[in-house]
């Protein structure tokens, strides 16, 4: 059984290689401040895991962010050394059971979650310590202490993950009650491991009282603490991604969906791991029927839940590869459950088999991930959130936006001490109670945020509470785009203004381009050059800048930043139109609309530019029905579909969306 120990240390070390060197690979929503001043991390929260956090800072190598990102490590080490163990125990040889376990290590989500300080890798290190220790393959000695140490791990689980706490809950439960009419001794010790293993929850008042620097949710009553396990204020952001209103958006998640799994598994390696789970069903007469059927039901249950929960309950992680992970792995169990049979009796056959499926399950993903070292390895974002500080004049506030920046800046100030005279606020966050350790200055802001009713008032209130400079992250651009403030000076990603602004040095696109480019190593960095001129030329144009001014800037990030950024194909293409190039934008948005299916400011621009023109009429409206049957509660879609319709000569049809237009939700 040494197979299971050499894999977990060689998945360590594959994934320390890769782990990120710098503090700023951490997502401030999900862990806070972790480190020296652990916040309460968003919700669910992930209790426990800040603890483990703290306990790896304590290793005297490299900065602390690396010393947090070697936890997911040895998480993400712990699932695949569980996933040999599970397959050599079930009587899959080490070959077979070592390749089982490094096709997980080659899927992409796996290593970039594993390289990374986040919560994922924690969830598939609980899943799997659930699955090894629930086996039916386990010895009869042995049971009772796996099979309690498995209710432990899958409580755990399901205290901080939503897709765990839907696939684990029901599977322990189904099992405890099999045993206890079975009278067997772990089933009458199984509620006090449940009571026990819970009491992680309270992990989150115990830090929230604690008053953190960030304190997403302020868990210290018990209304906040159950919002905050039940991630009220996420389903809340998110209702209309959740469970979407329409077929046609769950089919569009359905592929994107397996898109990223085949890419986890290889297109190869997904064909497989289907087949497989289907075989997994067969009755094998070497083995007892039963535990055959518990094996496939077990994990047909799971891989259905996790999909489902992929697909219609957190689409919008995919992009983040937030979901999905568990996939892998439960791939990675049932091919090598069926494969360790099918060879049982083959003889020296296995000796040509095992080569031709470690080829072919191993080397279309690992051709995938191994760049990603490059994007974990990175020092852009480090880089790029100290430029940001380094433009605030003393005693700026700086309003975020997007998560990104608030992770690093957050992580400067509070692992690095960086510029402790600036206050930095995310400006979606300024609904939230004032935070308990503010100073007078920072509850003057929160103070004044607070009176206002919505989202902009707020954020108006908030930079008029402000005596000194302050700075908006990319303004008139997603939260900031109805706030009536607005000056050129500064440079990516900031705008400033304020007091102190007139001595800020004005960079242009090339300048910032030329200036960033040698420091951007992956297309992820380049990602975020990209984000950032295009926000930089939709706000020139609501300034009434020249249209050749923006153009110009989305035409230069496109050719030398990210040619497949979609959000500037669109804005390039509402520019070439504006300027007479019809053909220039139809051919701009396609290309949008072939990187990004379900874009809906693509589909909505691209059905008016065809509405222009009697032979291409048609499909302006095929692509407006398209919007409205994706996202029917958006009253934009509706309008235009009226629109379109009108142009094809189709009066009850565009009536009929009018209608709609006026009475539905937006």
């Amino acid at each position: 059984m040494r197979a299971p120990w050499l894999a977990a240390w060689l998945a360590f070390v594959v994934l320390a290689i890769g782990a990120s060197p710098a503090s700023f690979w951490l997502d401030a929503g999900e862990i806070g401040a972790a480190g020296f001043d652990l916040g309460v991390a968003h919700p669910p929260g992930a209790p426990g895991l800040l603890m483990l956090l703290r306990l790896t800072t304590l290793v005297p190598l490299g900065s602390l962010g690396f010393r947090m990102a070697l936890c997911s490590c040895a998480l993400g080490a712990v699932a695949v050394g569980l996933v040999v163990a599970v397959l050599q125990r079930r009587g899959a040889g080490p070959a077979l059971a070592s390749i089982a376990g490094l096709w997980v290590l080659a899927g992409l989500t796996f290593v970039r979650q594993g390289r990374v300080v986040e919560v994922y890798a924690l969830a598939v290190a609980l899943l799997m310590v659930t699955l090894w220790g629930l086996d039916p393959a386990v010895p009869a000695p042995a049971r009772t202490g796996r099979r309690l140490l498995a209710v432990g791990a899958a409580t755990w689980a399901a205290w901080c993950f939503g897709d765990l706490r839907l696939a684990l809950a029901p599977l322990v439960i189904v099992v405890w009650i099999g045993a206890l009419r079975r009278g067997v001794a772990w089933a009458r010790w199984a509620p006090l491991v449940v009571a026990m293993a819970s009491l992680v929850v309270l992990t989150l008042p115990f830090a929230s009282v604690g008053a953190p620097t960030l304190d997403w949710g302020d868990p210290d009553t018990l209304p906040a603490m159950v919002d905050q396990l039940a991630a009220r204020s996420i389903r809340n952001a998110f209702a209309d991604e959740i469970l979407p209103a329409s077929a046609s958006l769950w089919l569009l998640h359905t592929s994107e969906a397996l898109t990223r799994i085949s890419e986890d598994l290889g297109a190869p390696g997904a064909v497989v791991a289907a087949v497989c789970l289907g075989l997994a069903w067969r009755r094998d007469p070497a083995e007892p029927t039963a535990a055959t059927g518990a094996t496939a039901a077990a994990i047909t249950w799971l891989v259905g839940v996790e999909a489902f929960y992929a697909i219609g309950i957190n689409p919008m992680g995919g992009a983040d590869r937030q979901t999905g992970l568990p996939l892998a792995l439960l791939a990675a169990l049932a091919v090598g459950d069926v494969a360790r049979r099918w060879l049982r009796d083959r003889g020296r056959l296995r000796w040509a088999v095992l080569p031709l499926l470690g080829t072919v399950l191993l080397l279309p993903p690992a051709l995938l991930s191994g760049p990603d070292l490059a994007v974990t390895r990175s020092w852009a974002p480090h880089a790029w959130s100290r430029a940001a500080l380094a433009q605030l004049p003393p005693g700026s506030l700086l309003l975020t936006q997007s998560d990104d920046l608030a992770a690093g800046v957050s992580s400067a100030r509070l692992l690095e001490g960086a510029r402790p005279d600036v206050v930095s606020i995310p400006a979606q966050h300024l609904h939230r109670p004032t935070p308990e350790v503010a100073s007078p200055q920072e509850a003057a802001i929160w103070g004044a945020a607070h009176d206002m009713t919505d989202e902009t008032g707020r954020i108006v209130a908030a930079v008029g509470a402000h005596a000194g400079p302050v700075a908006l992250e990319s303004p008139r651009a997603g939260l900031f785009v109805t706030v009536p403030w607005w000056s050129e000076h500064g440079r990516l990603p900031l705008r400033i203004a304020g007091p102190g602004a007139e001595t800020m040095r004005t960079a242009t696109p090339p300048e910032e381009i030329e200036a960033w480019l040698p420091r951007l190593p992956s297309a992820e960095d380049r990602r975020r050059l990209a984000v950032g001129l295009a926000d930089w030329a939709r706000a020139l144009v609501r300034q009434g800048a020249p249209i050749a001014m923006a153009g110009a800037t989305l035409e230069l990030s496109l050719s030398q930043v990210d040619e497949r950024h979609p959000s500037a194909l669109v804005t390039l293409a509402a520019l070439r139109e504006r300027a007479g190039d019809r053909a220039g934008a139809i051919a701009l948005t396609r290309r949008a609309l072939e990187l990004e299916p379900g874009r809906h400011a693509a589909l909505l621009n691209l059905a008016l530019y065809l509405s222009l023109e009697a032979e291409t009429r048609a499909e302006a409206v095929a692509l407006a029905e398209r919007a409205v049957a994706l996202r029917p509660w958006k009253a934009d879609g509706w309008a235009r579909l009226q629109q379109v319709r009108a142009a094809a000569g189709d009066e009850a049809g565009a009536a009929e969306a009018a209608v709609r237009a006026r009475t539905t939700r937006d």
